[in-house]
């Protein structure tokens, strides 16, 4: 993981505290969401405007938990914000996906940070996790699952 400089240990909590959120299923995942947030999400050209109509939109795939993994970080900070560009391995009911995301920080005059843009896009196809299917009747199951998969990766922090 790179960094340019040494960052804000609040900035450091956030992320890795909004990450685990993220990957719990945990609502409290949005409380690192700005109200004004702009999030684009993998099959998307226009974004989400705003935090109630990003969680109306992801709310319902939320509860799925994931298992997050972080293949590569950098964070360049300017004043601030902070620009997180990562690049993710989420697995989620057996299908495992790579995202790679980028994501604005800002800080709020109490010092604390909240995401106000995300931007995620899928690298490659999803994969099954684990054993390869047997029979068709399971590729069908398979490709249900990537297609739930799909909107349960939608935004990855």
């Amino acid at each position: 993981m790179a960094t340019t400089k040494e960052l804000d240990p609040k900035l450091e909590r956030a992320i890795q505290d909004s990450l685990k959120a993220y990957s719990s299923g945990n609502k409290r995942f949005f409380d690192y969401i700005r109200e004004d947030v702009r999030v684009y999400g993998l099959n998307s050209s226009q974004p989400i405007l705003g935090r109630k109509a990003f969680e109306s939109a992801f709310g319902p795939a939320f509860k799925t938990k994931r298992k997050v993994a972080v293949v590569h970080r950098d964070v360049q900070l300017s004043g601030k914000q902070a620009v997180l560009a990562q690049t993710l391995q989420i697995t989620a009911d057996g299908i495992s996906s790579h995202v790679r995301q980028t994501v604005i920080w800002a800080q709020d005059v109490d010092g604390g940070w909240k995401m106000n843009h995300i931007h995620n896009a899928l690298v490659g196809q999803p994969v099954v996790a684990g054993v390869p299917p047997k029979s068709i009747n399971a590729i069908r199951v398979i490709n249900e699952r990537i297609a739930t998969v799909a909107a349960t990766v939608g935004v990855a922090q």
